[in-house]
């Protein structure tokens, strides 16, 4: 039985795929690891929500808001209404799924710290799945699992490396999107030989910016799922990224108002609101 330890940021862009991951695969996870966004370096909230304003606006701040506050907001709204009605919950923590398989789970603001490095070690791993993660891993990690390391990332490489992809695939990449699994073999951003991709067609400005989040990592799951159960056959065939594509952080205040211009929305309540209540 394969040991796999499996990186994340929480949050609504990325949760529908990563609760389906674990639930998929929580035989085989012995470490579900998850950055706590609100010490270390990322500092309190209202100081990220200065900083982000500062430089990408109000609009940006809205889309992060809903993404990384309000779907906890309304996790812990629906867990009490459950608790009062017995009505069965739709949405979960990652702490409360890996608390249901036992599986152990590390929330750190260092992914790189002796701590959390001792334990990857403990656990003997043979693949670390990064899903949706803003930390990046440092040599010392890459080299503890017997196969290797994957990244999921929500873009076609080489195009949108970075930050944001499926914002900037909307933009600087003529709004086409996709997910990438691709090797991690040392520190570079996003440029390891690609396992597989898979494109989604998307009518333009059909969803809203976050809504595209959510539908491309969900693209994710299932491509995860077959490079893991034959991870020897996609390592053969593996396909060195071309050079060139695009690289992007943060977003600027232009590059809001370039994605708006193109028909997008960053947020929309209705659709928001509506996968809590479906």
């Amino acid at each position: 039985m394969q040991k796999i330890a499996l990186f994340n940021i929480e949050c609504y862009s990325s949760s529908e795929a990563i609760i389906s991951f674990i639930k998929e695969h929580h035989d085989k996870l012995a470490v579900v690891v998850t950055t706590d966004r609100y010490s270390g370096k990322h500092g309190n909230l209202f100081k990220q929500i200065i900083t982000n304003y500062r430089r990408s606006g109000f609009d940006f701040v809205i889309y992060l808001t809903y993404n990384f506050i309000v779907y906890f907001w309304l996790i812990y709204l629906f867990r009490l209404v459950s608790f009062i009605t017995s009505r069965k919950r739709k949405k979960f923590t990652i702490s409360e799924i890996c608390h249901k398989y036992g599986i152990r789970h590390i929330k750190t603001s260092n992914v790189n710290s002796e701590n959390v490095v001792t334990k990857l070690k403990q656990a003997n791993l043979d693949l670390i799945v990064i899903y949706f993660f803003d930390q990046i891993i440092r040599e010392q990690i890459i080299k503890i699992p017997k196969k290797g390391v994957i990244n999921v990332h929500a873009a076609l490489l080489p195009e949108c490396k970075g930050l944001f992809p499926v914002f900037y695939s909307a933009f600087k990449n003529d709004s086409k999107f996709g997910i990438t699994v691709h090797e991690i073999e040392d520190t570079s951003i996003d440029s390891g030989a690609i396992l597989a991709q898979e494109k989604l067609e998307v009518e333009n400005t059909e969803y809203s910016i976050l809504s595209l989040d959510k539908l491309v990592n969900n693209k994710g799951v299932k491509l995860v799922f077959n490079i893991i159960n034959n991870f020897d056959d996609y390592h053969l065939k593996q396909t060195p990224q071309t050079l060139g594509g695009s690289y992007f952080s943060f977003p600027t205040r232009t590059d809001v108002k370039n994605v708006q211009s193109k028909g997008f929305s960053l947020v929309s309540f209705k659709e928001f609101i509506s996968d809590f209540l479906d």
